[in-house]
């Protein structure tokens, strides 16, 4: 490589070429660093989103969730529904084991904190883990210290919202983020 490159330069010394640098450069220096940090001016898809938002909070948000673990990691799937029936569907997969209970308290804390993140106020959640509701509103025991901790972030989470229910369904009514989970 060196060796053409001594070519190269030998051939070209022997014409009148000079180098020239740009004086462009400064310029373009400049526009690219003006677009790069100056602040886009909102699109119509934010302006939408956001007037979706303000308006919906008024209303209640169904919040779907499910989880589920095998030997290849977990799986969380979140269903996000106003009362206009738009949909935020969620997906998400680790790749480290946790049980089925830990995998549910994983996909009901994302599910809260995409609901919190999106400022939503009036939040209705279904989940079809038995256990995990019972937890929740106190009728079973929490065994384990890592299940603990779950539902102390969960009842944190929670106190964000101005109106928040948690209501156990048959897992045939949970259909949509069973699916995702199991996608995960």
């Amino acid at each position: 490589m060196s060796g053409r490159m001594e070519k190269w330069s030998v051939k070209l010394s022997m014409s009148d070429i000079k180098y020239k640098p740009r004086s462009a450069i400064k310029s373009q220096a400049l526009a690219n660093f003006i677009v790069d940090f100056s602040d886009d001016p909102p699109n119509e898809v934010d302006i939408k989103a956001k007037q979706l938002l303000q308006d919906e909070n008024l209303g209640k948000w169904i919040l779907f969730i499910d989880g589920a673990s095998n030997q290849k990691g977990i799986g969380l799937g979140i269903i996000l529904k106003s009362q206009y029936k738009d949909i935020l569907p969620q997906e998400v997969s680790y790749k480290f084991n946790e049980t089925n209970n830990e995998a549910e308290y994983e996909a009901l804390i994302m599910g809260l904190q995409l609901a919190k993140d999106l400022q939503i106020k009036n939040l209705q959640l279904f989940v079809d883990s038995l256990l995990l509701t019972n937890h929740f509103n106190g009728s079973y025991a929490v065994k384990g210290e890592i299940l603990a901790l779950y539902l102390e972030i969960l009842k944190e989470l929670t106190c964000e919202f101005e109106n928040f229910s948690l209501t156990q369904v048959p897992r045939e009514e949970n259909i949509e983020a069973n699916i995702l989970a199991n996608l995960g």
